[in-house]
């Protein structure tokens, strides 16, 4: 509770990591595309309660590396996949 305190007496930042994933929908990968849609509508959320107390909520949405982590890496073969058997 502290903390909360210091950020309303400061008009303080909230700064929310997500991913570019939680705005569209990758086939093979659901949990992770549902998680990240709930971190981008949890902060537009807090963005518009915080608002009256001048507290700002951002949202980073990093991008795809490439070999960053695993999940990802599956994501992009699956998606690759189901791709190339779609079409």
């Amino acid at each position: 509770m502290c903390c909360l305190s210091v950020l309303l007496l400061n008009s303080g930042r909230i700064i929310n990591v997500s991913s570019v994933k939680g705005l569209f929908v990758v086939p093979f990968c659901a949990a992770y595309t549902m998680t990240k849609y709930a971190v981008e509508a949890f902060s537009d959320a807090l963005r518009l309660e915080m608002k009256r107390f001048g507290v700002t909520v951002t949202v980073v949405e990093p991008g795809n590396f490439g070999g960053a982590t695993e999940s990802i890496n599956v994501c992009n073969v699956h998606y690759l996949h189901y791709n190339k058997v779609v079409t």
